[in-house]
């Protein structure tokens, strides 16, 4: 992931057109979604480039889990477009993330990065942009604070604006795009997601296909998670197979895979690739 500081993606006063965003209210980063949509898909004209932007930021939505779900789906399953190519005007494909050839995206984390609510301004500790959009938040806590685990996670809650609602306490459209949640401090770190309660927070212990002595730490270590979901493969392939939205007890539950599971699948999928899996027929 490149790097860049959080004050220089902030909009400048008053708002000049070198700037990466016109208002501390904007949490995609448009001028990097554009370019990206752009390189994914070439063919695409001025038209519906403004078009696909247009949706993916400025659509409104009932709250916060339905605008993730909705978000999810498109990035996932792309979304359509009416433009002519040479064979009459007909429906195309728009693919917001290249989960084919990683390298066609940009992967970007950045620090500080203010963001202003209805009522106050948040500032996360750590953002990861890929293509533009925000899809996970880092809390980095003091070791030395009271239960910093629970402290780094009530913030995030908060900044989600999921602890009460009717506070209206954080600047819920940052997560709009949302796919995990990461509490940290030390050397400890636990994921979640937009609708994870305190004890589904959970370590993430196997960097698979690394292992945790060529990542030179425990298996509880903040080194493990970043090196187990935080590669570009893994991250992206996380983002497209490895999530799903259930209903439960009235309500749409975000699930994103723990490590036992996506270490298990993906064994599988190797074992069926060498032919180790096959069986002899009988």
């Amino acid at each position: 992931w490149s790097y860049v500081e959080g004050a220089k993606l902030s909009p400048s006063d008053p708002v000049q057109e070198s700037d990466e965003r016109n208002s501390l209210k904007d949490v995609v980063l448009e001028k990097r979604l554009t370019e990206s949509l752009k390189r994914i898909n070439p063919w695409i004209n001025d038209e519906n480039l403004r078009k696909v932007v247009r949706d993916l930021t400025k659509t409104q939505y009932a709250n916060l889990v339905e605008a993730n779900q909705t978000i999810w789906t498109q990035i996932n399953q792309c979304v359509s477009v009416m433009q002519d190519l040479g064979k009459g005007n007909k429906g195309q494909t728009v693919h917001i993330i290249d989960f084919e050839n990683l390298d066609n995206n940009e992967f970007l984390c950045t620090n500080q990065f203010k963001v202003s609510g209805v009522n106050q301004n948040i500032i996360p500790d750590i953002l990861c942009f890929v293509n533009g959009l925000p899809l996970a938040v880092i809390e980095c806590k003091s070791p030395y604070i009271t239960n910093p685990m629970e402290a780094g996670i009530d913030q995030l809650m908060r900044y989600a604006n999921r602890r009460n609602a009717s506070d209206e306490e954080g600047a819920e459209k940052l997560f709009h795009y949302n796919l995990m949640m990461v509490s940290t401090h030390r050397d400890t770190a636990r994921v979640g997601t937009i609708t994870s309660q305190m004890e589904h927070y959970l370590e993430w212990k196997d960097p698979y296909p690394l292992t945790v002595e060529e990542v030179g730490a425990a298996e509880e270590s903040q080194d493990v998670l970043i090196a187990g979901l935080f590669s570009k493969t893994n991250f992206l392939d996380i983002m497209q197979n490895f999530v799903v939205f259930e209903p439960m007890d009235g309500r749409i539950i975000k699930k994103m895979t723990r490590y036992p599971q996506f270490r298990a699948v993906q064994k599988t999928i190797e074992r069926w690739k060498t032919g180790a899996a096959r069986k002899e027929k009988s």
